[in-house]
């Protein structure tokens, strides 16, 4: 299916995965959402739409009255096709979780451009959620180690039965947290559900934790660039303390060894969750910003 080009759009389908791959060689990403399987899962819930202008890949959301758009995919100059696209939309058109490079340069041409705190990636040494080595990883170990005194646990590798396994404890996770009636959670659980059904053209890796038979735990993710395996999602039962420090420090011994680092995406800017992703002490954050023509600006 032919990708239109912009400012016609349509929807991403599964097909689109080898297009999108060879985009993101183009300028391998650093920023979580640049995978294919993030823009593909998420397309649902958020509604986005793909276009070709000049030689990249556009996608967009709804927002109210504006289209918000990721930084423009693959090409050699992302800087050029968003100016491109305010020219063309005007103050209806906005840029999200631009690298600093090409939010920096769109400043340069006049455009208003904020941080996103919320959105800031946490990245960590892939060694350092292996091993969880010295004092300030002692809390880690102590609740992995609770886990396994009290229960005989075991790490299994994703497959499409243990998939349909995962998507089942999701559909229990989500109704004990009543995810319906909570926007953010409802779209997540597309998403996730999305990932289990197509993991394997996706190129997603996973696994689970198993007590006494049944899965508590899972997560799910894939490589961002060479050096970087990003996690995309962890879930565990809260009936077991300890699950989601034992499901983080398993898969990340059996999917990301070879890899330098672990991007553990952002914090959406939820207190409790900032503070969890801070307690595992990210080497860095990887900032993200958005950018908006002023008021009545059209380059």
């Amino acid at each position: 299916m032919e990708v239109p080009w912009f400012p016609e759009y349509r929807d991403i389908v599964l097909s689109d995965k080898p297009l999108f791959d060879e985009a993101f060689r183009c300028r391998p990403p650093e920023i979580s959402a640049y995978t294919f399987t993030n823009v593909y899962a998420w397309q649902v819930p958020h509604g986005y739409k793909v276009s070709r202008c000049k030689d990249s890949l556009l996608v967009r959301r709804p927002v109210g009255e504006r289209w918000v758009f990721l930084e423009p995919i693959g090409g050699k100059d992302p800087v050029s096709v968003a100016l491109e696209v305010i020219r063309e939309m005007g103050d209806r058109a906005e840029f999200e979780r631009l690298h600093g490079v090409v939010a920096s340069a769109l400043e340069k041409a006049g455009l208003e451009v904020s941080p996103t705190r919320e959105d800031f990636d946490y990245v960590y040494l892939s060694s350092d959620l292996i091993d969880l080595p010295g004092r300030k990883y002692d809390a880690k170990r102590n609740f992995i180690n609770r886990v396994s005194a009290l229960h005989k646990w075991e790490y299994q590798r994703l497959t499409p039965e243990l998939a349909c396994e995962c998507h089942d404890f999701a559909k229990e996770w989500c109704e004990e947290r009543t995810c319906a009636t909570v926007d953010g959670l409802r779209r997540e659980q597309c998403a996730v559900y999305r990932m289990l059904e197509d993991y394997g053209p996706l190129g997603i890796v996973g696994g689970a934790i198993r007590i006494d038979g049944a899965v508590v735990a899972f997560a799910l993710g894939e490589a961002l660039n060479p050096q970087t395996l990003v996690i995309h999602v962890e879930k565990a039962t809260g009936a077991v303390g300890g699950l989601y420090q034992l499901i983080n420090r398993e898969f990340c011994a059996h999917e990301a060894r070879e890899f330098a680092f672990v991007n553990r995406e952002q914090d959406l800017g939820v207190p409790g969750l900032r503070k969890a992703k801070e307690s595992y002490h990210p080497v860095r954050l990887v900032e993200t910003f958005s950018v908006r023509p002023r008021w009545g600006q059209t380059c």
